[in-house]
């Protein structure tokens, strides 16, 4: 394989002539194919030329994710402390209070989508890519407006089923056009000669925005008729219905078909017979359907249509009767031919239908995000109910998709992990999965998969890490780093082999690498005799350079006699007791300076039988120490008089 191409954008080519029409290909990843021309459609060279030079190419073709976008980063970012954070909440809460957690946390997810929002519209006022930002506004503009429905429909339900003033409020706060439509009025010189006004004045009553129209029917110069304030008194006077309003839904019916009544009344009475538009004002508040089918531009959506069909003809509707609304709205704006995948979201949610609205999700937004939170919401939101009990396998289902497209990618897996640590067993296999296959690019990842595998004793994983860094630290040189990730593998056979090289490395240089990190190996040198006998060694260069010569010197006969020191290394430590032996008072005993005399004598002999080379593998070092040998004999004796006399002294 001589080339491996990457292509991550939404639609790509393969400029192959083999490939372009014959190709073969694998899993590469969670998210990723690898693409390659098979041998057997090539068997004749001169149909691809440059198979014979070896020359084959391996495509990597990865799907492109909205999560990949900048404007998605801070959604993914934010959206994990809410998760977490929600899942410690239930464990902690009592079942009755789940409701305030729950609409807590989606009004969270709906002010983070918001924010993008806001972002995007920043961004595409100063630069970037406008066909990219139009496209990702509009997909977090679906995301909150089904999820504030959901919110409604399902999390945030209020006594007794009434669901209008909060439809209300979500088409208010979706659709602004007649907001931004009466500011545009007003501001005019003379609001009332302005095309937009009546459309703004409908738009208004049609939002039941009573405040705003009548603000702009005051500022018309008929204002103080009889038909503008009867107008006024009408809209003034309309009862709206609020579940905490102290006020009985049946006393509510009441007074609201008493209103209704006395707007037909006054209609019918010719009220408004001099001017048309209010003549529409009343028809509106009257409920006539014709005229509020008719004001369909004003509107949009069905949905929208709905919302404002029902405040006028029935106020009081509850969530088990807006199917048959929702299916009368879409047959006025021309039948379920008409509709887009958005609507099917909505009119399922309005049905009650949590596993549908769940499937639409899924093909109308282009990424896993939503689908896995609101599935999470449901889940808490309606427990284990009978009807319900396909939930929580299906938000464990769509948590790990969303992971798996998390962890695929290269700065995004650390929170990826943290989800999975609250999917139960599942979470746990897949959490240890992916930190084990998860590319070693560099120490800082390493550190980082590490961390992780040790705060949630992935014993396994750790040593697996540390064995591959090690070996790559060998591979480039660095004995240092290699044996700090050996001692971290706890791996016997591998640090005992960098111990080999450090000391043989300190056999031609004179000096050792990295001595800071001997100086702290602790515990860890009893991981192999070489590692402990290179940590002493260590430390009796510690000693002598502090002065303890002898302490000192009782460790360097003991690393002696003690046999823990490769043969190769037997030189380095006569050479090193020479000073010792030649110190003013005999720091070396009797006892020890025998100990020393018998190493000699030995390498001397092994030197003769093998031959210098094959005992002392280091020419330098065989060198140096044939150039001490008869020193190194006579301060032998000469330390060994010294020490029978001293101690011999020192007993009497």
């Amino acid at each position: 394989m001589s080339a491996f191409s990457k292509n991550t954008s939404r639609t790509w080519s393969i400029q192959d002539p083999v490939i372009t029409n014959r190709m073969h290909g694998i899993i590469g990843g969670v998210s990723s194919l690898l693409v390659f021309p098979h041998k057997d459609h090539y068997k004749d060279d001169r149909e691809y030329p440059s198979a014979v030079e070896g020359k084959i190419k391996l495509y990597q073709v990865e799907s492109f994710s909205w999560l990949w976008s900048r404007q998605a980063r801070k959604l993914i970012n934010e959206a994990m402390g809410t998760f977490i954070s929600l899942q410690d909440a239930v464990k902690e809460v009592e079942p009755d209070d789940y409701k305030s957690v729950l609409v807590k946390k989606c009004r969270e997810y709906r002010s983070m989508i918001q924010a993008c929002v806001e972002d995007i519209t920043m961004c595409r006022e100063c630069e970037g890519d406008q066909e990219e930002l139009t496209a990702s506004g509009q997909l977090l503009y679906k995301m909150e407006l089904i999820l504030s429905l959901i919110e409604i429909l399902f999390i945030d339900k209020k006594p007794g089923g009434m669901i209008l003033g909060q439809l209300l409020m979500w088409i208010r706060s979706h659709f602004t056009q007649c907001i931004e439509k009466k500011n545009e009025v007003m501001e005019s010189d003379h609001p009332h000669q302005h095309s937009a006004y009546w459309e703004a004045v409908y738009g208004s009553v049609l939002q039941g925005r009573m405040e705003d129209a009548r603000h702009m029917l005051s500022n018309h110069p008929f204002a103080d008729t009889d038909p503008f304030l009867s107008i006024d008194e009408l809209l003034r006077k309309m009862p709206f219905y609020q579940v905490y309003g102290g006020v009985s839904v049946a006393e509510f019916t009441v007074r609201w078909q008493h209103w209704q009544s006395e707007c037909e009344r006054r209609l019918q009475e010719g009220h408004y017979s001099t001017c048309h538009q209010l003549q529409t004002v009343c028809k509106i508040l009257c409920g006539d359907q014709k005229t509020i089918n008719n004001l369909i531009d004003l509107m949009d959506t069905w949905y929208h249509l709905m919302v404002s069909t029902l405040l006028f003809t029935c106020p009081t509707v509850k969530l088990f009767r807006l199917h048959s609304a929702a299916q009368d709205a879409i047959a006025c704006v021309g039948g379920e031919q008409s509709t887009t995948p958005l609507d099917h979201v909505l009119l399922a949610a309005m049905e009650a239908d949590i596993l549908q609205v769940i499937k639409e999700c899924q093909q109308v937004l282009d990424n896993t995000w939503f689908t896995a939170h609101v599935t999470d919401l449901l889940c808490h939101t309606m427990g284990q109910t009978t009807d319900q009990k396909f939930l929580p396998e299906l938000r464990e289902s769509l948590l790990l998709d969303y992971v798996s497209v998390l962890v695929s990618h290269c700065s995004l897996w650390q929170i990826g992990i943290l989800y999975l640590d609250h999917l139960g067993p599942s979470g746990i296999a897949m959490s240890q999965t992916v930190l084990q296959r998860l590319p070693l690019t560099d120490d800082s990842r390493a550190h980082k998969i590490i961390q992780m595998a040790s705060d949630r004793n992935f014993d396994s994983v750790v040593v697996g890490v540390c064995r591959v860094m090690g070996r790559r630290a060998l591979s480039q040189g660095r004995l240092g780093s290699a044996i700090w990730w050996g001692v971290r593998s706890r791996d016997a056979a591998f640090t005992s082999h960098l111990a080999h090289q450090i000391l043989q490395k300190y056999v031609v240089e004179g000096r050792f690498e990295s001595s800071q990190l001997l100086d702290d190996l602790g515990p860890a040198m009893l991981l192999s005799d070489t590692l402990t006998f290179l940590g002493k060694y260590r430390e009796f260069h510690m000693m002598y350079q502090d002065g303890n010569f002898r302490d000192a010197a009782v460790l360097l006969v003991s690393l002696i006699s003690s046999k823990l020191a490769p043969e190769y290394f037997w030189p380095v430590l006569l050479l090193d007791a020479l000073p010792l032996l030649k110190s003013e008072e005999p720091v070396i005993s009797a006892e020890q300076t025998y100990e020393l005399m018998y190493c000699l004598h030995n390498l001397h002999n092994h030197a003769s039988k093998r031959g210098k080379q094959s005992s002392l593998e280091n020419e330098a070092t065989c060198s140096a120490f044939l150039e001490k040998e008869i020193d190194l004999r006579l301060a032998l004796s000469n330390n060994l008089a010294r020490a029978i006399i001293h101690e011999g002294s020192v007993d009497n």
